[in-house]
């Protein structure tokens, strides 16, 4: 090869290097640019307002399945699954119960189970425990 060709392929190598230094040093420039003109606490002030939002939504959401997981306080009519919530049992026990119709229960079609919101309390406060007054020994040991 000749000393002229090596001298100018030297020179294109380092024009080439020049060029991508001047492209990077050009990029370099516009993310300061951008980063400037942006206002990035603005931004991030902004991303954080976003943030509090997306937790009050859950929040809410939150509030929103607790509502629904009452919603049987209202009802006159309830399902087993509400019923199981109401009582606080499983609902095999519940099944158990209705199978010895031992709890007052309805089956309009035959298959599903209804329960009367009100025939449940009555049905609860059937039996109450009798209340014995309080002896004196009991008054000492609460003391």
């Amino acid at each position: 090869m000749s000393n002229a060709k090596f001298n100018q392929m030297k020179h294109r190598e380092t024009m080439y290097g020049n060029k991508r230094i001047s492209d990077c040093m050009k990029q370099i420039d516009n993310l300061i640019l951008c980063m400037t003109k942006e206002k990035p606490l603005e931004r991030i002030r902004a991303l954080e307002q976003k943030i509090n939002e997306v937790e009050k939504i859950s929040n809410l959401e939150d509030v929103i399945n607790q509502i629904k997981k009452e919603l049987w306080s209202t009802k006159e009519v309830l399902s087993s699954s509400e019923v199981c919530a109401f009582l606080g049992i499983s609902e095999s026990y519940l099944y158990r119960l209705t199978s010895l119709k031992q709890i007052p229960h309805y089956k309009p079609n035959g298959k599903m189970i209804f329960f009367n919101r009100k025939e449940l309390c009555e049905w609860i406060l059937r039996n109450p425990a009798k209340v014995v007054e309080s002896s004196p020994t009991i008054n000492k040991i609460a003391l």
